[in-house]
């Protein structure tokens, strides 16, 4: 019986490796850490961007064209000064580039430098950001 087990477990170990290759092999973006702009040079500036807010993680300042960046369910849009000011990030954080398909910029991304963040290439004019939440100590 343990042999059994041992071995339906082993199975499903590679199978999950299986999935979880294949799900990585897409092509992806480009997430380029920048000096220039600042977290506050974006938000004096954010009425310039369509901006999406993670609670206490990160912010998304999209450029204003036809591209599109795909978000999950845990974004909501700025759509106030109020909602901007309030929309805090309650650890350091990096200014990172969202570059797609043929080096096309889409916007920043500033985030929590302990979380892990992946720009996947849906098309030419739209990206996916998958982002993951690494527990810190005293994390929100």
């Amino acid at each position: 019986m343990r042999r059994t087990a041992a071995c339906l477990i082993y199975i499903l170990i590679v199978l999950l490796m299986f999935i979880f290759l294949g799900c990585a092999s897409g092509p992806r973006g480009k997430l380029k850490r920048v000096q220039d702009p600042t977290e506050e040079e974006l938000r004096r500036n954010w009425k310039e961007y369509t901006v999406y807010y993670r609670r206490d993680l990160a912010l998304i300042f999209k450029l204003k064209n036809d591209s599109k960046i795909l978000l999950d369910g845990s974004w909501i849009e700025v759509n106030s000064g109020n909602m901007m000011k309030n929309a805090r990030i309650l650890s350091s954080t990096w200014v990172k580039e969202i570059i797609g398909q043929n080096d096309r910029m889409f916007g920043y991304l500033v985030h929590r430098g302990a979380d892990n963040v992946y720009c996947g290439i849906v098309d030419e004019n739209t990206v996916k950001i998958s982002y993951f939440y690494v527990r810190t100590s005293g994390g929100p």
